[in-house]
């Protein structure tokens, strides 16, 4: 396992070229969302909510607020994915310090060589939260996309003034706009959760980080002050 994370933390490059491109993606998206909403609101409000199915007018709005359900989550997982190859480029720098040490202590006479530190607890955790971050957040763009097929699409691709506007309590419309209203919410609370996890992870990298210059530096100290005993 642990020769597995090494192998993933230095194609750290490879993941920060994705998370870039997936940002770009969604800047496009975000203005093709912009020119659907121009588009809509180009008329009077009569005439947009009049607007019958199949309609210049309907398919904005459809495209408006699909486009708004599920893009802001794939931006995030590009966001998210950025900020994982930042914890790998900190995993690989925490690592080659260690060996670095390793292979400098290993010159020193056996009587002053201390051995190879016992690798921290926090340098398993970091690429555990990066991980839980990335999930929460592809899992949070799969239920964006769940959402936007199966009941943002549908409801918004109807007429509001003949359909929406007048639709029964109780009725399927109603129930679909409950829960596009309910959902939306989540969505932004897991983008948070999951970049909150990344945050923490860069976090502890850069502890380990500190933590194994403070070791080398306490260990360099004892080495010189024992020679010159």
């Amino acid at each position: 396992m642990e020769k597995i994370q090494k192998a993933m933390m230095k194609r750290y490059k490879m993941f920060a070229t994705l998370g870039i491109i997936i940002v770009l993606v969604a800047f496009l998206l975000s203005l093709q969302a912009a020119g659907a909403t121009s588009t809509f609101f180009s008329v009077d409000k009569v005439t947009r909510e009049s607007a019958e199915v199949g309609s210049n007018i309907v398919s904005a709005n459809v495209a408006r607020n699909t486009l708004t359900t599920w893009v802001p989550s794939f931006k995030f997982v590009g966001l998210g994915i950025l900020l994982g190859a930042i914890t790998m480029a900190l995993g690989v720098i925490a690592t080659t310090l260690r060996e670095l040490g390793i292979n400098v202590m290993s010159g020193w006479p056996k009587a002053l060589n201390p051995g190879a530190p016992e690798k921290p607890h926090t340098a398993r955790l970091f690429p555990m939260l990066m991980m839980m971050g990335w999930m929460v957040l592809i899992g949070g763009f799969i239920m964006a996309i769940w959402l936007t097929v199966s009941t943002v699409g549908p409801y918004w691709s109807n007429s509001i003034a003949t359909v929406l506007n007048p639709a029964p309590a109780g009725s399927n419309l109603l129930q679909q706009l409950g829960l596009i209203k309910a959902v939306t919410p989540w969505l932004g609370t897991l983008r948070f959760f999951g970049m909150a996890l990344l945050f923490t992870a860069i976090t502890v990298a850069l502890t380990v980080i500190i933590r194994t210059l403070q070791h080398q530096e306490k260990t360099l100290r004892g080495f010189i002050q024992a020679r010159n005993a």
